[in-house]
């Protein structure tokens, strides 16, 4: 064990008045919660990859919206003119 799971150890063993199985049992279930507790966190390349990815799109969607919008002012241009 590590020096950090001694000082546990000892404490469930004292406070909680378990035996040296449940208290090591005790201890392990506590550092394999907190192994989990980090799995699912964001990483910094993470969340910068889907910012980029993220503005990627919204500057196709807003050149599609300018392409539709032009067209359609083209469009309503040349109509006012035919007529």
């Amino acid at each position: 064990m590590e020096p950090l799971n001694f000082k546990l150890y000892d404490l469930a063993r004292a406070k909680l008045n378990l035996n040296d199985t449940d208290a090591m049992e005790f201890v392990s279930s506590i550092h394999e919660l907190q192994d989990h507790r980090f799995e699912n966190l964001a990483t910094k390349e993470f969340v910068s990859k889907e910012l980029s990815e993220t503005k990627f799109d919204i500057l196709k969607w807003i050149f599609l919206f300018w392409v539709g919008q032009m067209s359609i002012t083209l469009g309503i241009v040349l109509l006012l003119i035919k007529k």
